[in-house]
């Protein structure tokens, strides 16, 4: 979420806050645009960028003035200093959903991210420890659990 005024911190904001419009969703997209041009809009209310083993995904909307958007972020790498830059160069103020708080609020703007990666590899993780025994993690022929006494036949697909 971004929004053009400095916020207060998220314990202290009204129930009712809102931020201020930050433009339309074309000139939303023309800010992001300026700062991070690999962007895709072919869906103008849904912009993708892919960068060095992460994605950016900007959901913007449709609807009149755009007063707030939402990033969503997968994959990993450094992916604070490029959302700090964005912040920097728009002069908009964006929220860290994993922190609950504002980016310029936080003591350490990475502990969102770092916290919600450890998170979804321990998830990962523990999917595959309950996957099916002899099913293979990735797609690939399984491991035989006994002979079956087909010879031959089409593969597996799932």
């Amino acid at each position: 979420m971004a929004s053009s005024t400095p916020p207060p911190p998220v314990e202290q904001m009204p129930g009712d806050w809102r931020g201020e419009s930050l433009g339309s969703e074309a000139e939303v997209r023309e800010k992001i645009s300026a700062v991070l041009p690999e962007v895709d809009w072919s869906d103008p209310t849904w912009g993708i960028i892919e960068g060095d083993g992460f994605s950016f995904e900007f959901n913007i909307g449709s609807e009149g003035p755009c007063d707030g958007f939402m990033i969503h972020v997968r994959g990993g790498g450094p992916v604070v200093t490029h959302l700090l830059k964005l912040a920097e160069k728009t002069g908009w103020y964006l929220l860290d959903c994993s922190q609950s708080e504002w980016l310029h609020h936080c003591k350490d703007p990475e502990a969102g991210w770092v916290g919600f990666q450890a998170y979804r590899d321990r998830v990962i993780s523990a999917m595959q420890q309950r996957a099916e025994p002899g099913a293979s993690p990735n797609g690939g022929p399984a491991t035989a659990s006994g002979d079956s006494g087909v010879n031959e036949g089409p593969p597996s697909v799932s």
